[in-house]
């Protein structure tokens, strides 16, 4: 089959048009901003007083955000709303209705393909009840690529089977250097590796629990 000139000088067009729009976009990177958030939900089949104890005996609660495999550890500074945690926990035993909340700042060195390698200083609370232990975890102050890091982390009682319920929530805001044509592609990698995030917490949590659930001590509280 014989392609006509017209043909040829159409393709030749098109693709003369995407070349220069891939060097246009080489030669004047632009900053794009996006913003990707993503949840995750399951079920540990354990009852959920063993579970939160596991949680805090180990340290999971304070530390759950680096489960998720993008930073590592660096510091923690916490404080309990009220007094310390010692004489709080002492006060909470009797109490069936019992209330423990801790505020502090927790430092990681993130390991972001984006973002780099940093060390960033996030804002945290942590809410503990009878049947409740939540995790929430805000950016202090943004950087050259990280402007945003809302995390959520929700271990609950199923009231029904006593089994604990796992809610899990990330957004995020990366400003990339992805030109205008390719602003999806960096809106699909950042959310990929949000979500990569919560499943590497999933398992993470899983581990922790399976672990430790077989030694859980008497305290702290019931």
């Amino acid at each position: 089959m014989t392609i006509s000139r017209t043909t040829k000088w159409a393709v030749g067009a098109i693709l003369g048009v995407a070349a220069l729009a891939v060097l246009a976009g080489l030669l004047f990177r632009g900053e794009y901003a996006t913003t990707q958030g993503a949840t995750r939900s399951f079920t540990i089949a354990d009852d959920f007083t063993g579970v939160r104890k596991v949680l805090v005996r180990t340290d999971a609660a304070k530390q759950i955000v680096t489960m998720g495999g993008g930073s590592t550890f660096v510091s923690q500074d916490w404080q309990t709303v009220g007094g310390d945690v010692g004489s709080s926990l002492r006060e909470l035993i009797d109490d069936p209705n019992w209330r423990l909340e801790l505020r502090g700042t927790l430092k990681v060195m993130t390991k972001d393909d984006y973002i780099g390698e940093h060390e960033i200083a996030l804002d945290q609370r942590v809410v503990i009840t009878p049947d409740s232990l939540v995790s929430e975890v805000h950016l202090k102050e943004p950087t050259a690529r990280l402007k945003k890091y809302d995390m959520t982390t929700r271990f609950f009682r199923d009231l029904k089977s006593n089994n604990t319920i796992v809610d899990l929530s990330l957004t995020q805001e990366i400003l990339t250097n992805a030109p205008w044509f390719a602003h999806g592609i960096a809106d699909r990698r950042v959310l990929a590796s949000v979500e990569r995030t919560l499943a590497n917490q999933e398992t993470a949590i899983r581990k922790v629990i399976a672990d430790n659930i077989g030694d859980v001590p008497m305290f702290p509280l019931r």
